[in-house]
């Protein structure tokens, strides 16, 4: 029985291994954006690197958002500069950030549980998981940040078990790099000062001061530096409307991708709850609040979810110890815990073939993005003056900066944040050489627009029917693909 064990686990994380494998060659082989977030921050990061800045004032060009904190785009900036192309230098960074989460998932659960093969399943549940696997290949921030702060929670408990100061101490340096990472990363930070304060509140309330201290000194340094961007861009532009159709889009992704880590988590709930709360429970359910929190923000993706799958596969790992799962399997008990076995082995299947679907869609999109800018380039190349575009990746590639990112843009002007009229303005004197669209705005919609649609605000809109006419249609790989759109008055 126990050479069966070892062989489905070691059969199991071949396979996520080869996934994985298969998602990272996949990412240094691409030469175009997986998701526009991808670009952006791209354009920020090489905006960063050539001296031109990263948290730019709203009431002026360039009308973009640098939403993030500033640590990824700095590493990305400083890989470019190391001769990277911007995409494989950001995407470098995430799969460094894959590599810390897996590598603290197994050192958290050893240390948590200290049984082999409840660690091993423990993170084959995290390795497996098709939604990590797939945000580790991407240049964005999320799992860099999330691996800063799997990090945290393992020196905090390494803290916990020892009581030296070097582990609290390096547990705040993860913490607050999370945090200088991506702003919503402050689920371990919370667990370990919830832990701490029921442990020993004096201790508790010098390590909050420390970090707030700490934090509030950088942040204050980089706003100052900014002239006030800093804030402007990662606090008051980040906050988007709620949409109830992207909260029920989140839920009916997590609730069945997620219901095995989940079940074997529940069920060891009661027996962490008759020896006090464990840590890991605490972090589950304080990433879950961030998620309900901001998940359902317009803009917001199933990278949200990647905490609270992450706390969930570290809850199911002790599960599987505290219960004496594998010693129950080996000694061919018949308890009703070994039925974990199937939660275990459907979360694994599953998320191996979601990763498979998801790197064969990858590999097409990529494909059809080539051939998608080959069309493109032409108009690029004509365009003498600044070109707004919908689409973020083509700019990249052709080097122009972004002026105005539409749906932020959008999304500025409707709160009153940001005056349209200068942009108006100079889509009504053909300033722009280029403007790309989803859209045909002289045909009626066929239907209700959506809200997280990249577009511009109606005004804006009006400017390009009255004088820019529709120079060419492109099929492409989002919606209806790309409508170019001309100065009326230019050549033909």
């Amino acid at each position: 029985m126990e050479k069966y064990v070892r062989r489905t686990l070691a059969v199991l994380s071949t396979g996520a291994a080869a996934l994985i494998a298969a998602h990272i060659s996949a990412a240094l082989w691409a030469q175009h954006e997986v998701t526009q977030n991808e670009s952006a921050v791209a354009i920020h990061s090489l905006g960063l690197a050539s001296g031109q800045g990263l948290y730019h004032k709203l009431g002026s060009y360039p009308y973009t958002v640098s939403p993030y904190m500033p640590l990824f785009y700095a590493a990305q900036a400083a890989l470019h500069r190391l001769g990277l192309p911007p995409f494989q230098a950001g995407r470098l960074l995430s799969i460094l950030g894959l590599a810390g989460i897996l590598w603290g998932v197994w050192k958290i659960l050893r240390l948590s549980a200290g049984e082999t093969y409840a660690t091993w399943a423990g993170t084959l549940l995290a390795a497996s998981t098709a939604n990590l696997i797939f945000w580790g290949t991407v240049g964005q921030v999320d799992v860099l940040g999330l691996g800063f702060s799997i990090n945290a929670l393992y020196c905090y408990l390494r803290y916990r078990r020892a009581h030296e100061g070097r582990y609290l101490l390096w547990s705040g340096a993860f913490a607050l790099a999370a945090l200088f990472t991506k702003q919503t990363l402050i689920a371990a930070g919370c667990t370990i000062l919830i832990c701490l304060a029921s442990e020993n509140r004096r201790r508790a309330a010098w390590f909050a001061l420390s970090i707030a201290g700490a934090g509030i000194s950088l942040a204050a340094a980089v706003n100052y530096g900014t002239s006030g961007g800093f804030l402007e861009n990662t606090v008051f532009a980040n906050i988007n409307p709620f949409s109830s159709v992207k909260f029920a889009a989140q839920l009916r992704y997590l609730l069945p991708v997620t219901c095995g880590s989940m079940l074997i988590a529940a069920a060891g709930l009661p027996a962490g709850l008759r020896e006090g709360l464990h840590p890991l429970y605490t972090y589950a359910a304080a990433s879950l609040a961030v998620l309900l929190g901001t998940g359902s923000k317009i803009g917001a993706d199933l990278n949200y979810q990647l905490e609270t799958m992450m706390a969930l596969a570290l809850c199911a790992g002790w599960s599987l110890h505290r219960l004496r799962f594998f010693p129950l399997c080996l000694e061919k008990s018949r308890s009703a815990v070994t039925l974990l076995q199937a939660p275990l082995l459907v979360y694994i299947v599953l998320n191996f073939v979601m990763g498979g679907r998801i790197l064969n869609d990858r590999i097409f999109q990529e494909i059809s993005r080539r051939e998608e800018y080959a069309q493109l380039r032409p108009y690029l190349d004509s365009a003498k003056g600044p070109v707004i575009s919908v689409q973020f990746d083509p700019l990249l590639q052709s080097g122009r900066r972004l002026e105005v990112e539409p749906l932020i843009y959008t999304l500025m002007v409707g709160a009153g944040r940001v005056d349209p009229g200068p942009v108006c303005r100079d889509l009504a004197a053909g300033k722009f050489s280029l403007v790309i669209l989803f859209e045909d705005l002289f045909q009626p919609p066929a239907a209700p627009r959506d809200a997280e649609l990249p577009s511009l605000p109606a005004p804006a809109l009006d400017a390009i029917r009255r004088n820019y006419r529709l120079a060419g249609h492109i099929p492409g790989s989002l919606l209806a693909g790309d409508y170019i759109y001309q100065p009326a008055n230019g050549p033909s």
